[in-house]
């Protein structure tokens, strides 16, 4: 999945978020936590989605059945920031754009993968931006973002993306 971006068509809004699902899936799949992101063997592996959730099924649906860091996969939704230390994959929908600034205070320097959507992201701090580009998904991730959360992301997705650099 990672090898081609995703294809969008206007007919199918839906297919977006399918898309975009699949891609954090995939993401997390080329992705290392540090042990201590996990307090104990046997915990879930969480995937947050804070504010209006874009996916419908669609996060759920990719996630169902499959693991991630050898461990189940656990979809949450999220009200209010203070909810999200306890996922290890955050998504910050559109819709959450002005709140950025207050997310990236309860993220600060824990292991979460953060993954948004809008131009501001990464600027603000976040790993992984999705963009659109001629009717396809394309990814941009910021490397520096990711050291301070404690992740390695492989050298195979670091290729696939645009690589960031806070200006």
């Amino acid at each position: 999945m990672l090898g081609s971006a995703g294809s969008l068509r206007a007919d199918e809004p839906n297919r977006e978020y399918q898309v975009k699902a699949a891609f954090i899936y995939n993401f997390a799949q080329f992705i290392q936590w540090p042990d201590k992101a996990f307090s104990d063997s046997s915990s879930p592996f969480v995937v947050g989605v804070i504010g209006q959730d874009p996916f419908g099924e669609n996060l759920e649906d990719a996630m169902r059945d499959k693991t991630i860091a050898g461990r189940p996969v656990e979809v949450r939704h999220m009200d209010s920031p203070d909810q999200i230390p306890s996922c290890h994959l955050l998504f910050i929908p559109a819709s959450e754009d002005d709140q950025l600034d207050d997310i990236f205070k309860w993220v600060a320097d824990r292991p979460i993968l953060t993954i948004g959507e809008t131009p501001k992201f990464l600027d603000a701090g976040g790993t992984i931006q999705f963009l659109i580009e001629d009717g396809k998904i394309r990814f941009a991730i910021n490397p520096d973002s990711a050291a301070r959360a404690g992740l390695r992301i492989s050298s195979k997705l670091m290729s696939l993306a645009r690589i960031y650099k806070k200006p």
